[in-house]
């Protein structure tokens, strides 16, 4: 059984295994307070389930980058499935936090591979507008992830317990690691069989890094990103702490931005397969997004600054991020597609480079009593990524097109 590469299902399949780092990450956030009181842990020593998850995610990305493009998406994401859900069921069986930690750690690892190879299986096999709208569709699914996961992670918390939710998490990972096994061809059609020497590898990674088009989208996604992180992280200090909002009304806030990226991805693909230009989405979603941030700041620093004056821009901007991100991802990975699993390795890794330092920010800025860091650090990353594409990555494009006609 093979899944066909322009059906609905395909699609669904890569979204699920984009979809694993928003799943893992926001299905145990309900559980933190239970797990600190079961291991007789600290809320710090809980926290760094979620950083160590992360740092996992991140690192694992250069890694599997590589080794895809040495050995094949198919097998290598096969390894990250099954390295999650082994993860998982570790997770749920830990008998001290220390050990959670540690398999957390482990389970980020294994979702990278989901992610990276998500982005070198579109490279693989689709082009052009075609490849811009498959990577919104994802984007698309992907999106029910942050809508979802909160509502199921509570569900399984009352349900089963905070093991309950890593063994949900892994017996997921178990189904992916079967669908992928079972129904999903090799795309690759190329071996690169030196990509994993340390000598190729270096002169890769050097080789995209210094290749201006590729760093320049990646950093127009990474710098987006860490607008939309800034959100993430400081959304729940800003609505529960400062406003007020209860639990239950914050969730659906927060489904209400992410149903603004869904929408965002959904006109990007549907634009893309009408011949839309890429530059056109692009200039179009980054000067929206930096209006609509510094609309943001301007309400947070004035007496009007209350929820029902902010969220909509906040889902304007969220909105976004569904038309910014397919764009860059594509733009970034487009140039290289014999080394596409470390040009996607790459991305991936600043994207989640620039969510840690949003998140960091917010941390270290929040005054307690209102959205001004929040929305500052919005606006900020949101300039820098419109910089990025107009100083760096749309110059070094248009001179590449002038040089090859």
């Amino acid at each position: 059984m093979r899944i066909r590469p322009k059906s609905l299902s395909f699609t669904i399949l890569l979204g699920a295994l984009a979809a694993l780092p928003p799943l893992s990450i926001d299905m145990g956030l309900p559980a933190f307070p239970t797990i600190s009181a079961s291991l007789r842990a600290s809320p710090g020593e809980v926290g760094l389930t979620l950083s160590l998850f992360m740092l996992g995610f991140a690192i694992a990305q250069l890694l599997f980058g590589p080794l895809s493009d040495r050995y094949g998406r198919k097998p290598v994401l096969i390894v990250g499935c099954g390295l999650f859900a082994l993860a998982g069921a570790a997770c749920a069986a830990a008998p001290s936090i220390n050990t959670l930690i540690a398999w957390r750690l482990v389970q980020g690892a294994g979702a990278g591979a989901g992610m990276v190879l998500t982005l070198a299986i579109v490279r693989d096999l689709f082009d052009g507008a075609p490849a811009r709208a498959q990577l919104s569709y994802v984007n698309l699914v992907m999106s029910v992830a942050p809508m979802i996961a909160p509502t199921i992670g509570s569900r399984v918390l009352a349900i089963a317990g905070w093991r309950g939710i890593y063994g949900t998490l892994a017996v997921g990972g178990f189904l992916l690691l079967l669908s992928v096994a079972l129904a999903l061809g090799e795309t690759l059609k190329r071996r690169d069989l030196d990509a994993i020497k340390p000598r190729r590898l270096i002169k890769n990674y050097g080789r995209i890094l210094s290749n201006p088009i590729c760093l320049g989208y990646a950093l127009v996604n990474a710098f987006n990103f860490g607008c939309m992180f800034a959100y993430v992280a400081g959304s729940p200090l800003v609505m529960l702490n400062v406003f007020g909002v209860s639990t239950t009304t914050y969730g659906w806030l927060f489904a209400s931005t992410a149903f603004g990226i869904m929408a965002g991805s959904y006109l990007n693909g549907r634009l893309s397969m009408r011949g839309v230009p890429p530059s056109r989405l692009l200039t179009v979603g980054l000067v929206t997004a930096v209006a609509s941030s510094i609309a943001l700041v301007l309400v947070s620093v004035s007496s009007a600054a209350q929820v029902m004056t902010l969220m909509p821009l906040l889902v304007l901007n969220t909105f976004c991020r569904g038309i910014i991100a397919p764009n860059a991802m594509h733009g970034a990975i487009q140039p290289v597609p014999e080394s596409a699993g470390v040009a996607a390795a790459i991305v991936g890794f600043l994207q989640m480079l620039g969510g840690a330092l949003a998140s960091g920010l917010i941390a270290f800025l929040f005054d307690g009593h209102s959205a001004i860091a929040m929305c500052s650090l919005m606006a900020l990353f949101a300039f820098a990524s419109l910089v990025a594409y107009f100083q760096l990555a749309r110059p070094a494009e248009s001179r590449f097109i002038r040089e090859g006609t």
